[in-house]
């Protein structure tokens, strides 16, 4: 049942770090963030693959001493926008253009209704 599978989660606490997930299993995981569904379509995040172990030192520092970021084998920081711009919408709109190929006609009425809801709102309302 789906509310069986919903209920249950383990967060992993150790991990040995002479394993290491594999560059396809990596490159899945990547692909199920890209494709996830967000509000309006926008996915107004990145996520930042962070291989270099002076940098996930520091990050471990300051995430409080989370042993998990440096043994982990990768490391992916989800960075979401801090606040909605007309750029940020536009790039959007002409990767779906890009991808899917068409005009804009056909999806940019859409997204300047999300101008139009988003924009005149503060940092603190789009959060």
């Amino acid at each position: 049942m789906l509310q069986d599978k919903l209920n249950w989660r383990y967060a992993t606490k150790k991990f040995d770090a002479a394993k290491k997930v594999p560059q396809e299993k990596l490159e899945a995981i990547l692909k199920a963030v890209q494709l996830a569904p967000t509000s309006s379509g926008l996915q107004p995040f990145e996520v930042i693959l962070v291989e270099s172990p002076e940098l996930r030192a520091q990050i471990r520092e300051a995430g409080f001493d989370q042993p998990q970021i440096t043994e982990a084998s990768h490391l992916l920081v989800f960075a979401a926008w801090d606040n909605y711009t007309a750029e940020r919408i536009d790039a959007v709109v002409d990767e779906i253009v890009a991808q899917r190929g068409g005009g804009r006609d056909a999806v940019g009425p859409y997204y300047e209704r999300l101008k139009g809801m988003y924009l005149p709102r503060t940092a603190e309302e789009n959060y």
